[in-house]
């Protein structure tokens, strides 16, 4: 239902199943171009490939495979295609009574995702609804929702029971890698808020072996990414880039120490995808190559 004069339309439920309110579909077109909208169910969505732009809380995110979002109902948003980038989006939408009774246990920290309040529905108050899913992880959710694809279009006996217990452990392990993400030494609310800088640092230290591109350092800070790439460096004196490998390479450098694995097995521990890139900002922040670092300083304490 378009509102018109630019805003936002209502994607309603009555386009699901009535009887069993479950849809799994993919997008993949470089033309893909969706208007502000909101829905009155909830919505998952994954991005498997590639990278697209995606519209939410008045924010301009540039996201990749791992950037999973929790969309409550109510909340507007739009996901686009970037001119020339391929990319692949799971997208799910369900009514969440679904998997009520299988995600009883977690009512506190999924139900206001899934059941956001009357007052709410603008989703000022909503919690963070996005989350990246590291790489150890990715292959596990993206069979999850594999799974969940194969059931919904082959529909063989006993799909739909199989449909929520596969939807309901997707959201379960949403949950743990939220509960991860946010897990830091405990500080006063006011100063994080005062301090939005240091709890990214935070972040960084406690998550170096995932994927963190920029655009979600700044969703954490709440600014938009140009702003917050300035301020960062501003307070750091690094880039955001330089921040997060330098934290991987003195990671590496300990791992070397203690001679537990090779340097290959290293490179990927701290969130490097390749070798030669691992090499190559070794040796730009020490000076050496890790094989070199290895000879000098193995089981040094």
């Amino acid at each position: 239902m378009d509102k018109g004069n630019g805003m936002s339309y209502l994607q309603s439920k009555s386009q699901l199943n009535q009887d069993f309110p479950f849809k799994i579909f993919r997008y993949s077109s470089q033309l893909f171009k969706q208007p502000m909208h909101i829905h009155d169910y909830v919505q998952i969505a994954y991005v498997l490939n590639g990278v697209c732009n995606h519209q939410l809380r008045g924010k301009s995110l540039t996201v990749s495979r791992g950037d999973v979002f929790l969309i409550a109902p109510g909340l507007e948003h739009s996901f686009r295609a970037i001119e020339d980038k391929e990319f692949e989006l799971v997208l799910i939408d369900f009514l969440p009574f679904l998997i009520a009774e299988q995600l009883k246990p977690f009512s506190g920290t999924l139900g206001p995702l899934l059941y956001p309040s009357e007052d709410n529905v603008e989703g000022a108050a909503i919690p963070q609804p996005w989350l990246h899913i590291g790489k150890n992880k990715q292959i596990l959710f993206e069979h999850l929702l594999q799974d969940m694809q194969d059931e919904f279009e082959h529909r063989e006996l006993g799909y739909q029971y199989a449909i929520r217990i596969t939807l309901a452990k997707l959201l379960i392990l949403f949950d743990r890698e939220c509960r991860k993400a946010k897990r830091k030494p405990a500080k006063q609310p006011t100063l994080v808020e005062q301090q939005p800088i240091d709890e990214v640092k935070r972040y960084i230290n406690d998550n170096y072996s995932q994927d963190i591109p920029l655009e979600h350092g700044a969703f954490l800070a709440n600014m938009a990414p140009a702003y917050f790439s300035h301020v960062f460096k501003k307070e750091t004196g690094q880039t955001f880039i330089d921040f997060v490998n330098e934290v991987r390479i003195e990671r590496a450098m300990e791992l070397i120490r203690r001679d537990a694995h090779s340097i290959t097995q290293i490179g990927f521990q701290v969130g490097f995808h390749h070798l030669s890139h691992f090499i190559r900002t070794f040796k730009k922040r020490t000076g050496i190559t890790p094989t070199e670092y290895k000879k000098t300083f193995r089981n040094f304490p």
